[in-house]
């Protein structure tokens, strides 16, 4: 299968993509950074792994569908890209900046998932969201709403797609010390809501909440090969491995 994994180059992205190249799949990663691609693509190369990288920015709204377009179609994409956005009281923080997380999160997830499906006879589609998506996040509003919203987009896409064999599942990868989690805990600062936030994460990191980078990895590479097909609409998790 041709898999393309958004955010695939760096921290628990680049966990997804080696724990999906290692089953055999024809790999594609795509980001913004294109030293961490390129780093990415060799390294994984050398592993044995079918990979090509591509830069594709999910705040371009065009960019990952003509990716899509230009590759001939894909089996599965794993829309993992996202931003974590500003952090403060809703009110006080910039609001560009926070528009801006939804059109990263949001659109670009959308974007690439129609591209997808236009191009798609059958597979399927993994949005990667977070329980700050479920539960609620205060003074991180932007990335929460964002993924609350990703996974209604889920659930009416398994909707839409009912009558055709492509699959469109959220898939929350767990706290993992990686990427937002990671930086939380090993935050230093004056400012009393980053503060509070890194008090949290090392608070769930301590009390052992948190999922080795290598089970949710793992986790990600069954969806991917269509064990959980049959619950197209729904949110995977943790505890479903």
């Amino acid at each position: 299968m041709r898999v393309l994994i958004t955010g695939g180059a760096k921290e628990l992205g680049r966990a997804f993509s080696e724990a999906i190249g290692a089953q055999g799949h024809q790999l594609v990663i795509t980001g913004r950074d294109e030293i961490a691609l390129r780093t990415a693509e060799t390294e994984l190369r050398a592993k044995g792994v079918d990979v090509e990288a591509h830069v594709a920015d999910l705040g371009d709204p065009g960019a990952t569908p003509k990716l899509v377009e230009s590759l001939g179609g894909i089996d599965v994409l794993v829309n993992n890209g996202a931003l974590g956005g500003p952090v403060g009281p809703t009110w006080q923080v910039d609001e560009n900046e926070w528009w801006r997380t939804f059109e990263v999160n949001l659109r670009g997830t959308a974007f690439a998932a129609n591209a997808a499906i236009r191009t798609m006879t059958s597979g399927r589609i993994i949005n990667v969201v977070s329980n700050a998506g479920v539960h609620r996040w205060p003074y991180v509003t932007a990335y929460s709403v964002s993924k609350a919203a990703v996974i209604k987009l889920t659930e009416n896409l398994a909707i839409e797609l009912k009558r055709r064999p492509i699959a469109v599942l959220s898939y929350d990868p767990g706290m993992v010390d990686a990427g937002l989690m990671s930086r939380g805990c090993d935050l230093e600062t004056d400012d009393p809501h980053l503060r509070r936030i890194a008090q949290w994460a090392r608070s769930q990191r301590d009390g052992g909440r948190f999922t080795p980078v290598e089970q949710s990895a793992a986790l990600l590479a069954r969806i991917v090969s269509g064990e959980f097909d049959h619950r197209s609409g729904g949110l995977i998790t943790q505890e479903d491995g």
